[in-house]
């Protein structure tokens, strides 16, 4: 089924996120001055089994969990709650859409979409916390199964960069239909790698997201070695393992997304600046392998706040690297 696109309500109303003071320099926004870099984006992706997806209304505070209706469920560990900007059909009656995404395999989730009253939704996300694993396409709220997903994260009030490149990117995105639903999402981490996005259901997180790269994703066509240079990582694993698995994508290309990997071991050095990997895996035709690898720590570098320089940074990242790769035979 092809999703036709909806008027979206405060689609570009993020407009405020570009409201830097006049003091602070556009030359160190965050995103494109760590893209000068060349950071590879790769470990930087969050790891969750299950999330939920909120419909609400902008503006959003900083953190979602602010958000009266949501803050039990984003303080659980247990899922990743994110708002995402109401479509229209969702304001003509007042109610709001829940989609649960429970992870059923590396590269799959099962996706379901609930529609309550506003007041309703704290109740509703406590009771697919509580049971995420039983069956609930009977439960009076499910209207039916999600269609595959593109999130973009348009956070202004968490980023400027998010606000501007991810709200655009919706916009182009939303504006065109395709077969997937497209969602302005709140803060995905990263957004030093802005635009970012996160595919469904395969579940992993991307960089520097633009059309080209979304539609090569939702299609699996197209070189896997450029498309893997965007890749932030599968949310199925820690860090140091989406290195790992990531270069098992660019080696089996994108029948590794149809593919299981049945076993994962991660042995991080105590000085953390190193982790040995043990990654075993099948594809869907039966092939089957291992590998272990030693992932590194090659660079540490200033998250920047946006508009500030890199020597005013508060935080740092780590950026990953590759150094070793053994394959042994299934």
């Amino acid at each position: 089924m092809r999703w036709t696109p909806v008027s979206t309500v405060g689609a570009v109303s993020a407009v405020d996120a570009d409201r830097l003071p006049a003091a602070r320099d556009p030359e160190y926004r965050c995103s494109p001055w760590t893209q000068s870099q060349g950071v590879d984006p790769i470990g930087s992706a969050g790891e969750f089994d299950q999330l939920l997806l909120v419909e609400w209304a902008l503006p959003w505070p900083s953190d979602v969990s602010e958000i009266e209706p949501l803050a039990v469920a984003a303080a659980d560990p247990r899922a990743r709650v994110m708002a995402v900007v109401p479509h229209a059909d969702s304001m003509e009656d007042g109610l709001r859409r829940v989609v649960h995404h429970r992870r059923t395999g590396t590269h799959s989730f099962d996706s379901v979409d609930h529609r309550v009253p506003v007041d309703a939704i704290p109740a509703l996300l406590g009771a697919l916390l509580d049971a995420p694993d039983r069956p609930v396409h009977d439960w009076p709220s499910v209207v039916g199964d999600a269609p595959p997903e593109v999130l973009v994260c348009g956070h202004g009030r968490r980023d400027p960069c998010c606000g501007r490149w991810g709200t655009l990117l919706h916009v182009e995105l939303a504006a065109r239909g395709s077969d997937a639903r497209v969602w302005r999402c709140s803060h995905t981490g990263g957004h030093r790698f802005a635009p970012t996005a996160i595919t469904l259901p395969d579940g992993r997180a991307w960089a520097y997201a633009d059309v080209a790269l979304l539609d090569c994703v939702l299609a699996r066509s197209g070189d896997v070695a450029a498309v893997a240079a965007h890749d932030r990582g599968c949310t199925a694993f820690d860090p140091w393992a989406q290195v790992v698995e990531r270069a098992q994508f660019v080696e089996h290309g994108w029948a590794w997304l149809d593919g299981e990997v049945t076993s994962v071991r991660t042995e991080v050095a105590s000085d953390r600046g190193s982790a040995i990997v043990e990654l075993g895996w099948r594809l869907a035709d039966g092939r089957a392998g291992r590998v272990e690898a030693e992932v590194a720590v090659t660079r540490i570098l200033p998250v920047l706040v946006c508009g500030e320089p890199p020597e005013a940074a508060k935080k740092t990242s780590p950026e990953l690297a590759l150094v070793r790769l053994d394959r042994f035979d299934g």
